[in-house]
């Protein structure tokens, strides 16, 4: 999953000042905040406990805040050229679940002029997970994976920048694991279920940047041969494939199963080294803003995004994160029972448009819903008709509203968007 952190900054005019000497005349700057993304439930995740930094490079003047949720709603400044910087709160080479996010805006406050600042805290390291095939689940018995993001395994801090993902603990496909740029370094060792004979492997990925997720498959096959690894890195998007393939065994004869050196089930003829399949994956294409920016709210607006899911879809649940269209939204399904939903920043409105009824009656004529989107290989999804009601309620001006779109297929391959709409 990516996700992306925005602060909305303004300076406004005031009369007072600060304790610290500032440049003559004088001005506010009010911070607001919205996160995007949903389930956010650990510091590195939450806004509110995001340490922030106010600097002027004039003088070298700086003013830190442990937490934006202590920020207060007005902050006295000079005029004068700042820079202001957002970051999670714990940032290390390596661990489980450990997103570290930030950014950084530069900004002018002038006496009686108000100053906008954007600033998007982006994702800084790489998240890591694993997709086991069938075949390496049945063919090894036992196996530990080790990720690490060191010069080389040797290296003195190594240890302090790997991770493990073992099958003793039963949840490698669950784990994810974040670690800083760096070039990857993957290992596996495993052990043959029918003999106990072991295999290891290695893949080295080279070509990384900030915000990939490394999603890499492992494999294992029973060739005839004792050696070779078979590695694809699709660079195309962020989510970043690589396929791990264990080194095959000499085939060991099973009483009633195929004949030795044949490959069990398998009449293909392929060979090892032999290009993978295409990538079955969802996708989410916005032609209109290919690079699903944050877009302001009008009340004719053009959001059709296309969703192509070869394998079909399963289930898609939008998480609606609005102060407006939460909650009349939820009216209009459920009859403003909040024993279902209240709006609060941290529970947005989770709309499940394939599994609940009582939401794809309500909504069912303005968006794709149901049998619409059950098992559909391609989806016009259009938000053109929704999110234009926003404006209708007057919302805020910088206040935002975010739609994060989840589609799972039916081999449960899960992709997630959000889609950022803004008031001007």
């Amino acid at each position: 999953m990516k996700k992306i952190l925005y602060i909305i900054a303004a300076a406004a005019v005031v009369a007072a000042c600060g304790t610290e000497t500032l440049p003559s005349g004088n001005g506010t700057l009010s911070l607001t905040a919205v996160q995007e993304g949903a389930y956010a439930t650990k510091a590195n995740d939450v806004l509110g406990d995001f340490v922030v930094d106010i600097t002027r490079p004039s003088d070298g003047w700086t003013r830190h805040y442990d937490r934006y949720i202590d920020i207060p709603q007005t902050i006295s400044l000079g005029s004068g050229d700042y820079t202001l910087t957002v970051a999670s709160p714990e940032y290390r080479d390596a661990g489980w679940d450990i997103p570290y996010y930030k950014g950084s805006a530069d900004f002018t406050i002038r006496v009686d002029e108000l100053t906008p600042v954007n600033v998007t805290a982006t994702l800084q390291n790489m998240k890591v997970s694993f997709v086991l095939t069938e075949s390496f689940k049945n063919e090894l018995t036992s196996y530990t994976i080790v990720v690490t993001n060191a010069a080389s395994w040797d290296a003195a801090d190594a240890a302090e920048k790997s991770l493990t993902w073992s099958s003793a603990t039963g949840d490698v496909e669950q784990k994810a694991g974040y670690f800083s740029v760096a070039p990857l370094r993957v290992k596996v060792d495993g052990y043959r279920a029918v003999d106990n004979s072991e295999s290891h492997s290695e893949l080295i990925i080279a070509d990384v940047a900030a915000k990939d997720h490394h999603i890499i498959t492992l494999d294992a096959r029973v060739t005839g041969l004792v050696n070779g690894v078979s590695i694809t890195i699709d660079p195309s998007v962020n989510d970043r494939e690589s396929n791990v393939e264990v080194p095959g065994w000499d085939e060991v004869p099973v009483d009633g199963g195929d004949e030795p050196g044949e490959e069990p089930g398998d009449e293909s003829g392929d060979e090892p080294g032999d290009d993978p399949q295409p990538s079955t994956a969802p996708t989410m294409t916005w032609e209109k803003n290919p690079e699903f920016a944050p877009t302001p709210i009008a009340q004719t607006m053009d959001v059709e995004i296309e969703i192509d899911a070869p394998e079909g879809i399963k289930d898609f649940v939008v998480d609606v994160d609005s102060n407006i269209l939460g909650e009349t939204i939820a009216q209009l399904a459920y009859g403003g029972d909040q024993t279902i939903y209240t709006y609060s920043p941290e529970n947005p409105l989770h709309m499940d448009l394939i599994n609940d009824k009582k939401m794809i009656d309500a909504l069912g004529k303005m968006i794709p819903a149901g049998d619409q989107l059950k098992d559909k290989t391609h989806v016009d999804f259009s938000l053109s008709k929704l999110v234009p009601l926003i404006d209708v309620y007057s919302p805020a001006s910088g206040s935002q509203h975010t739609f994060t779109l989840k589609v799972t297929d039916n081999k449960n391959q899960r992709l997630e968007k959000a889609v950022v709409f803004y008031a001007e």
